[in-house]
């Protein structure tokens, strides 16, 4: 084996570490809004965590709710070859694929695919679009902030590319 081919191997692996560190934190950050979203719809107001359990499990006074009509969820599903058209969101979008497989890109960006256990963030203003695969259905949830800004449609020459993964 030539140096140069160890070289490489080394940046593939440490590329690939990098992705693993992403994902994990991505999944993590997922988990955790996940289960704020759950707490907030338990507990509506601040009072609630002063008498409820959740007071036990913080140091400190406990957090409370904020409520906010601007965050959005919704866990929906997606027939085979359903796609959302090209958008954005003010303050980012959050999916949580469940089951099924699915399709996101960012525009100008390679098509990625949705799979269950893999959450995809965008930040503010980032457009993209995702939808479910050509062949199956995608559940999934959707959370995200600021509104949307719909565009056009995503084409079919776009929506039936080859995923990168």
């Amino acid at each position: 084996m030539l140096r140069g081919d160890s070289e490489d191997g080394r940046a593939r692996m440490k590329r690939r570490q990098k992705r693993s560190m992403r994902e994990v934190t991505l999944a993590v950050v997922a988990v955790a809004l996940f289960g704020w979203m759950l707490t907030a719809e338990r507990w509506e107001t601040a009072a609630a965590y002063q008498t409820g359990t959740l007071a036990d499990f913080f140091t400190g006074p406990p957090p409370s709710v904020v409520n906010s009509d601007e965050v959005a969820k919704v866990r929906v599903r997606l027939e085979p070859g359903a796609r959302a058209h090209w958008h954005s969101h003010g303050w980012g979008q959050l999916l949580l694929p469940e089951e099924g497989r699915g399709r996101f890109q960012i525009r100008n960006q390679p098509l990625q695919e949705l799979r269950p256990g893999e959450p995809v963030f965008t930040g503010g203003g980032v457009v993209h679009w995702h939808g479910a695969a050509p062949d199956q259905s995608l559940v999934m949830i959707a959370m995200q902030g600021g509104g949307a800004e719909w565009m056009e449609p995503v084409s079919d020459e776009i929506y039936l590319a080859q995923p990168a993964r």
